[in-house]
C-alpha cells in the first residue's frame, strides 16, 4: 500500500470506535428500560455533585425523568442501526471495497449541510473541526480511489 493510507487506516479506526461506542451507549439505553429515571437522574446529580437548584440542570433532570419508554426503545434502535452502518464502513474500508468508499461518502456527506447550518448559527471550535474533519474525509475518499478494488469480472 501508499504512503498516504495512513489516514484511511484513522478514518477505518475511528468509524470502528464510533460503531461499538453507539452499540455500547444503545446497550445502556435499553438497560434503562422501566427503570425510575426520575430516581436515577437524581442519583447522578448527586454523584456528580450538580447543584439542582440550577435551573437548567433542574429542567434537564426533570425532562431526564419524564422519557418515556417508547422514546428509550426508538433512540436505542437508532442507535444500534448507526452503529452497524458505521461497523460495515469499517470492515468494508478495511477490506478496499468500493462500496464501502461510496458508503462512506454518502453518509459522512449527507451531514454536511447539518454541521454547516450549526456552524453558522453557532459558532464553535468543536462544531467547526467537525465539519472540517468530515469534508476532508470526503475528499480525502474521492480523490484516493486508487485504494479500492474496482469490480472484478465477470465470470
Amino acid at each position: 500500500m501508499a504512503k498516504q493510507d495512513w489516514f484511511l487506516k484513522v478514518i477505518i479506526g475511528w468509524l470502528g470506535i464510533k460503531g461499538l461506542l453507539l452499540l455500547l451507549l444503545s446497550a445502556g439505553l435499553f438497560s434503562l428500560i422501566n427503570k425510575d429515571l426520575d430516581l436515577l437522574s437524581q442519583q447522578l446529580a448527586d454523584i456528580l455533585n450538580l447543584d439542582v437548584d440550577n435551573y437548567y440542570i433542574n429542567l434537564l433532570l426533570s425532562k431526564v425523568g419524564m422519557a418515556k419508554t417508547t422514546l428509550l426503545i426508538e433512540i436505542s434502535i437508532g442507535l444500534v442501526l448507526y452503529g452497524i452502518v458505521c461497523l460495515i464502513q469499517a470492515y468494508g474500508l478495511h477490506k478496499r471495497k468500493r462500496w464501502a468508499e461510496y458508503l462512506t461518502v454518502v453518509a459522512i456527506g449527507l451531514f454536511i449541510p447539518f454541521e454547516v447550518y450549526e456552524v453558522v448559527h453557532r459558532l464553535s471550535v468543536s462544531r467547526v473541526a467537525v465539519l472540517v474533519l468530515n469534508i476532508v474525509i470526503v475528499y480525502y475518499l474521492i480523490k484516493h480511489k486508487e485504494f479500492f478494488q474496482k469490480k472484478s469480472p465477470a465470470r
